[in-house]
């Protein structure tokens, strides 16, 4: 079959799948479909009014409106960039190597570079429209703020595309060296040393500044700390300057960085699949032929005779009480999770940046004479937290009931039923999570010199948080599953992406969104009383906390108890 033939098939079989998904809308819940549509013009409006403010703000300041407005664009192109190629890896990996439409495509009579070719543009797509769907009320506002024409929105839509293929072909590339000549566990420790080494780097270097120094030494610093993303040979200053130009109406400039972005995605994209036709072939045949890692030297590699226990099963075994049916299964997952590297390694990227804007506190000693100010930053703190939180649970917490798919059954006949493995889900996720989760609220809260009563009040809440999220997604997992239908039930594709990325996996990240908002929202307006201009009596903030913290814990008994009993009422009648 020749390439063009090969990829008409696949265009029309993928728009003849777009097309039936259009018209299946018909049949889910209108409810449902009004709350992601909702929350999606919801987003675009609260976006673009925040960025058109801060926008209008930077651009009124005398003299250094225009720089500092520049400079914030270079950096947020250039984390988008470095966040692309990361996402690229991560969802290559997975489509090129683990996904079994690859299997399938590799035995049919067609190059395996043309099998390349079109998994590169999936990933592409996959990985990039988030970008775009972020970026676009980014863009309204600073058009807007800069007062352009509509011409200026088209041309920077096309400034996008050739800047979302530099990072997949990049991010491609690396995983295909990546697989072809390391094996899964070398690459483990590798990225797990190099995050160690990272972070030994972040504590030592980062210094605690005073908050009076710091208000000082901002505008410096940022002007000073962001000279990186201002390298002519990134990308992400291709872009920016393209978008800068044509909002000043420098046309010849715009497209100028426009055909240097062009030409260089032609020519990555060129490299890509040219190596492809060299090393992918034998990289998937090395991923799915590893065995156990051999070093090479006679000592370590005897093999050893002795009865050996897993690490897990020694850490389980120091937990008093738990059944060995949930035993198993809590181990069953967690090997499950560690061997797929498109799992974990999302995950510790996650936490990875999420652990640096945690040290980063160090940079902040703020002073406690202003109260609002400074529990206004610790309440920005939590909500960051929480929304990597929400971010994960609805990633990986989510399709962890679909991901049984076919073996579901198995686990259905026992005695126990799927209500245990349900239970089970709940209570391991949430463990994790307030693990994590406290963790980091506690560090943050020493580095920040915290006063005590916020420090409890800030770890009894992500702890609240982690088990509401984490029974969001457990529930709305077995309410929503994803395991395939008819014809298609027995090639379903165990990719946890492709299940979040459906209605159910949506309609939870909202769930988690509005419940963090409500959460946050009620914990922060008691400090409305610390405001100089609000009179009230003197035990008011007393009382404020009292029944914010009575609505917290309501609402969060509601947001997990709601959807885990919906979640074990439907597994009850589900056929297998």
């Amino acid at each position: 079959m020749n390439p063009i033939s090969f990829f008409r098939l696949l265009l029309e079989a993928n728009a003849r799948m777009l097309q039936r998904r259009i018209v299946s809308l018909r049949q889910q819940s209108w409810l449902m479909v009004s709350v992601i549509v909702t929350f999606v013009a919801g987003y675009w409006i609260g976006a673009y009014i925040v960025f058109h403010i801060g926008f209008v703000k930077l651009a009124g300041w005398p003299g250094l409106g225009t720089i500092l407005l520049d400079r914030m664009l270079y950096l947020f192109f250039a984390f988008l960039f470095l966040m692309l190629v990361f996402s690229n890896m991560i969802i290559g990996y997975s489509s090129l190597f683990k996904s079994t439409e690859t299997q399938w495509m590799l035995t049919l009579p067609v190059r395996h570079v043309d099998v390349f070719s079109w998994k590169l543009a999936e990933t592409t797509i996959l990985a990039s429209w988030a970008f775009l769907f972020l970026s676009a009320p980014l863009m309204l506002a600073y058009g807007s703020a800069r007062q352009v024409g509509w011409w200026f929105y088209l041309k920077v839509f096309l400034l996008f595309l050739p800047f979302i293929i530099i990072p997949a072909a990049l991010g491609s590339l690396v995983i295909m060296v990546v697989t072809r000549y390391l094996r899964r566990r070398v690459f483990k420790w590798m990225l797990f040393g190099s995050g160690a080494i990272a972070l030994v780097l972040a504590v030592v270097l980062v210094k605690p500044m005073e908050s009076a120094r710091l208000q000082e030494a901002a505008l410096d610093q940022l002007l000073h700390n962001s000279r990186v993303a201002l390298k002519p040979v990134l990308p992400s200053y291709w872009v920016a300057a393209g978008v800068i130009a044509w909002s000043e109406r420098l046309d010849w400039r715009g497209t100028f960085f426009f055909l240097v972005l062009l030409s260089n995605a032609l020519m990555a994209t060129l490299v890509c699949v040219s190596a492809s036709g060299h090393i992918f072939y034998s990289g998937w045949s090395h991923n799915q032929s590893q065995g156990r890692f051999q070093p090479g030297l006679p000592v370590f590699a005897r093999p050893i005779t002795l009865a050996r226990i897993a690490f897990l099963d020694r850490v389980f075994d120091f937990l008093p009480g738990m059944h060995s049916t949930t035993r198993a299964l809590a181990i069953k997952d967690i090997r499950t999770f560690w061997r797929d590297t498109s799992q974990w390694s999302q995950f510790v990227i996650f936490f990875g940046l999420l652990g640096l804007h945690v040290l980063n506190m160090r940079s902040i000693a703020y002073d406690w004479g202003n109260v609002f100010w400074a529990a206004f930053i610790s309440f920005l703190n939590l909500g960051a937290i929480s929304m990597t939180l929400a971010t994960l649970t609805t990633r990986f917490v989510y399709p962890q009931f679909s991901l049984e798919g076919k073996r579901l059954w198995i686990v259905g006949m026992t005695p126990y039923g799927l209500k245990r493995v349900l239970l089970q889900k709940f209570w391991l996720s949430s463990f994790v999570s307030v693990v994590i989760t406290l963790s980091l609220t506690l560090i943050s809260s020493w580095m920040r010199r915290e006063p005590g009563w916020l420090t409890l009040l800030l770890a009894a809440t992500v702890v609240l948080m982690s088990f509401s999220l984490c029974g969001i997604a457990v529930g709305t997992g077995a309410l929503f599953p994803n395991f395939g239908s008819g014809s298609t039930a027995n090639r379903r594709d165990d990719n946890p992406a492709k299940i979040v990325s459906g209605f159910g996996g949506t309609f939870c990240f909202v769930l988690s969104l509005a419940y963090i908002i409500l959460i946050i929202g009620a914990e922060a307006l008691p400090f409305y009383f610390y405001l100089p201009w609000v009179k009230g009596p003197a035990n008011a903030y007393s009382w404020a906390v009292i029944g914010s913290w009575v609505f917290v814990s309501i609402i969060s008994l509601v947001a997990t108890s709601v959807p885990m009993s919906l979640a074990l009422k439907r597994v009850e009648s589900l056929e297998l």
